[in-house]
């Protein structure tokens, strides 16, 4: 009898909290509204509330995908304001969890929302930025210090599902007249098992060397992005090079924080220029998008 009185007053107290959240005037599965969705991590989210059953609610996007959330990790839910509805007109950038489509060094399954760009710098010494085309395909340019010209490209599949499976190229192009430094093309695979906040990859790929003195090499990388609460992730980004001698462990870890359409990076993990050789160090990396 007690237990039944507490799921009682649980599911009346969980009903209580969501007439908070949700303002009076939206009403759930009308079509002719349009609702904004905001979370308690500063997420924002255009589109249709279409379901309530404490303790989650359903929502989903204008673009047509659906999200569910947990009554507790949403600040708000409202009528789209006319300045948000300026804001539904440019794509979305799944909130800072979207900052994800590179770990440290290694490329994901992800790509950024149609339409959008995204800067990263790592270590400071390597820059580029990432155009999405499409939903599914991005690609970007930069420049890594102190001679080489990078060109990415990179393909995948909807970042909406639980299980992601991309592919991309990166080049690397030395600027110097010298003739040591090398020019590499790196192909590579990448699955991505989880959501954007929290999830595993495995990039495995081939290095091959442009010119004479560039060496060509497998490598494999594991890792994943975990947040543990608010705009704060832990960040795990581990290279192996199973043809060095009898292979070679790259560790990386670090933390990371995301919020709004920034992540700064800290900790310690591996780092090269494709010149002479791969290193650990500690590193700082920072991503923006925009």
């Amino acid at each position: 009898m007690r237990q039944l009185l507490f799921l009682i007053l649980l599911h009346f107290g969980t009903a209580l909290y969501s007439q908070e959240i949700i303002a009076p005037e939206v009403r759930p599965g009308d079509t002719s509204q349009l609702h904004l969705l905001a979370t308690e991590r500063g997420d924002r989210f255009i589109g249709l509330l279409f379901y309530i059953q404490p303790p989650e609610l359903g929502f989903r996007l204008r673009a047509g995908d659906t999200l569910f959330f947990d009554l507790t990790a949403v600040k708000r839910v409202d009528i789209v304001s006319e300045k948000d509805s300026q804001m539904a007109k440019k794509p979305s950038r799944h909130g800072a969890s979207g900052l994800y489509q590179d770990l440290f060094i290694s490329n994901t399954a992800y790509t950024p929302p149609r339409g959008s760009r995204q800067f990263r710098n790592t270590q400071l010494a390597w820059n580029h930025i990432d155009f999405a085309a499409t939903d599914h395909y991005s690609i970007g340019t930069g420049y890594v210090l102190p001679f080489f010209l990078v060109v990415r490209m990179r393909l995948a599949s909807s970042s909406e599902n639980l299980f992601n499976i991309g592919a991309g190229i990166n080049f690397l192009f030395s600027l110097s007249p010298e003739p040591e430094f090398p020019r590499t093309a790196h192909i590579y695979v990448a699955t991505t098992l989880g959501e954007r906040d929290k999830y595993f990859n495995l990039n495995a790929g081939y290095a091959i060397g442009l010119k004479s003195n560039s060496d060509s090499q497998f490598l494999i990388s594991l890792g994943g992005a975990f947040r543990l609460a608010g705009p704060w992730s832990v960040v795990i980004d581990t290279l192996y090079l199973p043809e060095m001698g009898g292979g070679e462990l790259y560790p990386g870890l670090g933390v990371s924080y995301a919020r709004n359409n920034n992540r700064l990076d800290l900790g310690y993990f591996f780092f090269t220029t494709f010149s002479t050789r791969i290193v650990n160090s500690p590193g700082i990396g920072y991503s923006r998008s925009f």
